[in-house]
């Protein structure tokens, strides 16, 4: 079985693009893992919003990961993460099943 993590980011006004660039460098980390990795931007609806949907196989595993990367951020990522929270006002996470047919 296999899940999707939807992460929604509203940013500060204006700041999608700053955001935008943070997220691609978290991204490519992930990918860099072999974690199916993908960044939308609204284009449709609110304005300076930003997801990113990763592909995981197991939801317990993806939650023990997050725990340990927030617990072992060297210096440099915890700027980026720091970066990416002061550009952003809010944030959503979804989980969907992925079904085979």
């Amino acid at each position: 079985m296999k899940f999707a993590v939807r992460n929604t980011w509203v940013c500060q006004r204006g700041k999608g693009p700053e955001a935008l660039d943070g997220f691609k460098i978290v991204a490519e980390n992930y990918r860099s893992m072999g974690v199916g990795c993908r960044l939308y931007v609204d284009i449709s609806g609110a304005m300076d919003v930003v997801a990113m949907e990763l592909e995981v196989d197991s939801l317990d595993g993806y939650f023990t990961g997050q725990r340990q990367f927030y617990a072992d951020m060297d210096e440099a990522t915890k700027g980026l993460i720091g970066s990416i929270n002061g550009d952003t006002a809010s944030g959503s996470r979804v989980l969907y099943e992925i079904i085979d047919y």
